[in-house]
């Protein structure tokens, strides 16, 4: 009885094991293996600009960070600026504490200010002159429609996948069959910014270095995605 009873249960697992073999494509259908790639660059429409607005005395008047908030809002105003992609940088916790504990210490904010174009940003380098900003440099790029873009790009990575599967077995007299397995391989976002105008150094700098500043210009960003797929080979 025992023995017939362990007859039946290894006969099931058997079984069940030639079953899964035969049911997992993975192992059982011929197949070929390709990488897709695709890319794409797009021109960033999201340009953050970072400065610092700092007090300082004009002869004996000083000019408090206040006014300079109040002077650059005013500027961004007239030239259709929309004010509520202006923020703070950080939080500038200790910016009341330190003005409080010594009112002769000249404070400063640093700020966050989003354009679109590069045409927006030659005039916010002239809004930043006109008030005497400091430090103003590109902290990131990116675009509105980046999720789009993504997968834009991997689409054409999986359709690039398939296209080589197809013609490579097409040169054996194969057919492509249906997909088997798909795997992310990479994801990148190449955006940088070149040739940028740095504010706050002019000092460093003489007359003729200044008037020969760079154009205001930007690289595209560009996006690039890998895929590894393995296609069946039909019949």
């Amino acid at each position: 009885m025992k023995t017939s009873r362990l007859i039946l249960i290894l006969l099931v697992f058997s079984l069940s094991g030639f079953a899964q073999t035969e049911l997992n494509p993975l192992v059982s259908t011929p197949y070929i293996e390709v990488t897709g790639e695709g890319e794409m660059e797009v021109v960033p429409d999201e340009i953050f600009l970072q400065f610092t607005l700092k007090e300082r005395y004009e002869g004996k008047t000083k000019i408090n960070i206040e006014d300079l908030e109040k002077k650059l809002k005013q500027h961004l105003k007239v030239n259709k600026f929309d004010l509520s992609k202006l923020s703070l940088a950080n939080a500038d916790a200790d910016f009341v504490t330190i003005k409080r504990k010594n009112k002769d210490m000249l404070a400063s904010k640093n700020y966050l200010l989003e354009v679109g174009s590069t045409s927006e940003l030659a005039n916010v380098w002239e809004i930043l002159d006109e008030i005497d900003a400091q430090n103003a440099h590109i902290q990131r790029v990116d675009h509105s429609q980046m999720d789009d873009f993504k997968k834009e790009v991997k689409i054409k990575a999986i359709k690039d996948a398939r296209e080589k599967a197809s013609y490579l077995l097409e040169a054996v007299d194969q057919k492509l069959g249906k997909v088997l397995f798909i795997q992310e391989r990479a994801n990148f976002i190449q955006p940088y910014a070149k040739n940028i105008l740095i504010r706050g150094t002019a000092s460093m700098m003489n007359e003729s270095s200044i008037e020969s500043e760079p154009e205001i210009s930007f690289e595209k960003m560009k996006l690039s995605y890998k895929v590894f797929t393995r296609f069946a080979i039909g019949e």
